[in-house]
């Protein structure tokens, strides 16, 4: 059988007068019941534990942690790039485990303890992590740098003497937009023999 545009459009057309016609018999005269339907829970209030302060937050149930993070607490240093679970920017430490938090509920954070970059260090007190980052130029553009520097401190916190292999697994989930790869992997195993004081930041 052969199928042509015009058969295609004569087809549906009778199926829609078939289905209005059948709708209309059998709806006459009824009178629907109203619907039982549960009101959703649209907002929920929590106390967020970011860098060992506490933060209280209203949040609707979709909103995800980075926004909580960002938008509503103002802790811009964690940053939002491909909001896809993929480039690793976004990434802060939960219970020392690296999550993507534009991935992560806010919901599913509350009464853990979340370690973004602003706990790292600040411009007045910096970590080792970003002292030898800065030697080693490990950041360039910089848009990836809160993110994989937080989750190379959970491998230092939990490994201070990890291997080559052992960082680029930790790091596996981090994308640099500038191809500083070698020089992050540096970074990683220097501040590692700082923080074991084999090594001292000049």
């Amino acid at each position: 059988m052969k199928y042509s545009r015009r058969n295609f459009m004569k087809a549906a057309g009778i199926g829609a007068v078939a289905v209005t016609t059948s709708v209309g018999t059998s709806v006459a005269g009824a009178v629907p019941a109203p619907a039982n339907i549960p009101t959703a829970i649209s907002k929920e209030t929590g106390s967020f534990n970011i860098n060992g302060k506490m933060y209280p937050a209203e949040y609707e149930v979709r909103t995800t942690l980075w926004e909580v993070i960002a938008v509503k607490l103002g802790m811009t240093g964690t940053n939002r790039s491909c909001n896809r679970a993929s480039c690793g920017a976004c990434s802060v430490l939960i219970d020392g485990v690296s999550f993507y938090s534009c991935h992560t509920l806010a919901m599913e954070a509350v009464g853990k303890k979340i370690f973004t970059v602003e706990g790292l260090g600040d411009e007045h007190n910096l970590h080792p992590l970003q002292k030898v980052a800065h030697i080693h130029n490990a950041a360039e553009c910089g848009f990836c740098t809160p993110g994989w520097e937080v989750t190379a401190k959970g491998l230092l916190d939990k490994n201070p003497n990890p291997n080559v292999d052992q960082v680029k697994a930790a790091l596996s989930g981090h994308l640099c937009r500038c191809a500083a790869y070698e020089a992050i992997i540096a970074t990683v195993i220097d501040t590692g023999r700082v923080l074991r004081g084999e090594a001292e930041i000049v």
